[in-house]
Formats: structure tokens, C-alpha cells, sequence
């Protein structure tokens, strides 16, 4: 039928979605839901199979279509999901268009589970919520407390000020690693002054000498960096031999016996 024809070509397809192939479903509406659906199953199944980009299309287009039927599978794939995939940020963003009833959903899977990968996955969902909601509001707060860095990213993405305090205080509590010398290490200050003034706060004059601190060890970090890609750049061209030009310069250079 003409459903089965139209998601077949999903698996045909590259990157990019064709307009006329996308109108196409969303005028079939809700019939190509289950189909859809089932090549988000099946990229989770345990099959093996390559689908290619036919996921990434059906998790955009689930969003698109806006059935809350799609709202279960969305959140399996989103806990299923490396957060590195390609796939990760198009179910996260087909969870994000379909509004009120995934951001409901997302709170009580969120509530449901202990796993804190999973949690955070959720929380990149509801950090976007248009809709600001106390129950998200704490589900930030609790991210910052349990994941400083990450917590400072989706507060500042969710945009609420009263996040301001608790910015703060992190940023006050939190130790600089001096001994460390390490950009990473230090990075979650540079996410919660972003956050702290993107919300409308200010650092007082201690927390701009602690960040100052910290550009201070970042600076020192990429100087020893430096240095030490320097030295493995001298190591290798002292070890490595002459090249064979050399040797038949020198060798057309000798007088003919």
C-alpha cells in the first residue's frame, strides 16, 4: 500500500529528507505511525541490521506528526541512545516538539529510574520545556547538585532566574584544581558563570578572582601542552633517519672508481 511504499523509501534515503517526501507524510498522518515507530524498534532490536539514516528520519517525522502515541518508543530510544549518536539529538528534539504530554512523560520516567545517564538524557528534554514547570524546576536543581557542569548547561538552557542562588553557591563551594592544571577540570566554573549571567546575575568581586584562578590554570595547562607537543616534535625528527635524497645526493657525489 501506499504507507508501506512511503517508509520503504526511508531506507534509501541519505541525510537529507526530501520536502515533497515529507509532505507526503504528513498528510498520511497518523497511518504511517506504527511504521515509523517500528524502525525505532528495530534499530534498538538486537538484529544487527544497518538502517542507515531511515531512524533519524522516523524520529523527526514522529515529532513532526505530533502523536503522543510516539511518546513511549521516544523515550526507550532516549535512554537507549548514546549521547553521541546522531540519533540522540533528533529523539530528543521530536520529544521536545511534541510539547506538554512528553515533558509529562519525561518526569515520571525521570522519577522512575535511578540510573543518572538516563536522567541526564531526560533533562536535556526538559531543560527545553516552553512551559515552565516547579517539577522541572526541581529536576534541574537536583541535576546542579549531582552534576554541577551539566545542571549549570540546562539551567541556563531553561532560562528560569530564580537558578541564581544555587548557581552561586556552586560556583562558590566547588574547589579550583590548581594541582591538576587541567582545563577540564576547572571547566565547570566557565558553565556556571555562563549559566549565572545568562539568567541576569553577576559574580561578585570573589567569584571573579576565583575565575580568574581558573583562566590562570587554563593558560598554564595550554603552555605545558605546548611545550610538550614541542618536544615530541624534536624527539621524532631527531630519531627519525635521513631522508633517502640525502643518501643519493651523497652518493652521486663520490668520484667514479
Amino acid at each position: 500500500d501506499v504507507t508501506h511504499e512511503l517508509v520503504q523509501r526511508l531506507y534509501h534515503l541519505g541525510e537529507t529528507l526530501p520536502a515533497s517526501l515529507r509532505t507526503q507524510f504528513l498528510e498520511a498522518d497518523r497511518a504511517v505511525v506504527p511504521a515509523l515507530i517500528a524502525i525505532l524498534e528495530q534499530e534498538m532490536s538486537d538484529a544487527g541490521d544497518d538502517l542507515g539514516w531511515a531512524p533519524i528520519h522516523a524520529a523527526d517525522l514522529l515529532g513532526a506528526l505530533g502523536d503522543t502515541a510516539a511518546i513511549p518508543v521516544l523515550l526507550r530510544c532516549l535512554a537507549w541512545c548514546d549521547g553521541l549518536d546522531v540519533l540522540y539529538q533528533h529523539v530528543v528534539d521530536a520529544l521536545i516538539v511534541l510539547g506538554p504530554p512528553a515533558i509529562g512523560s519525561c518526569l515520571a520516567a525521570y522519577a522512575a529510574t535511578n540510573d543518572d545517564e538516563v536522567r541526564n538524557n531526560l533533562t536535556d528534554v526538559l531543560s527545553h520545556s516552553l512551559t515552565h514547570d516547579d517539577r522541572i524546576y526541581e529536576v534541574l536543581l537536583e541535576t546542579l547538585a549531582r552534576s554541577p557542569e551539566l545542571g549549570a548547561i540546562h539551567l541556563a538552557e531553561y532560562g528560569d532566574p530564580r537558578a541564581i542562588p544555587a548557581l552561586s553557591e556552586a560556583f562558590d563551594t566547588l574547589p579550583v584544581q590548581d594541582g591538576d592544571d587541567t582545563m577540564l577540570g576547572n571547566h565547570v566554573f566557565i558553565e556556571l558563570r555562563g549559566a549565572i549571567e545568562a539568567l541576569g546575575g553577576e559574580l561578585s568581586a570573589e567569584q571573579l578572582a576565583k575565575a580568574e584562578r581558573v583562566a590562570e590554570s587554563g593558560q598554564r595547562f595550554a603552555a605545558r601542552l605546548e611545550q610538550a607537543v614541542h618536544r615530541i616534535a624534536a624527539r621524532q625528527r631527531m630519531s627519525s633517519p635521513p631522508p633517502a635524497a640525502a643518501y643519493s645526493s651523497s652518493a652521486s657525489a663520490r668520484p667514479a672508481r
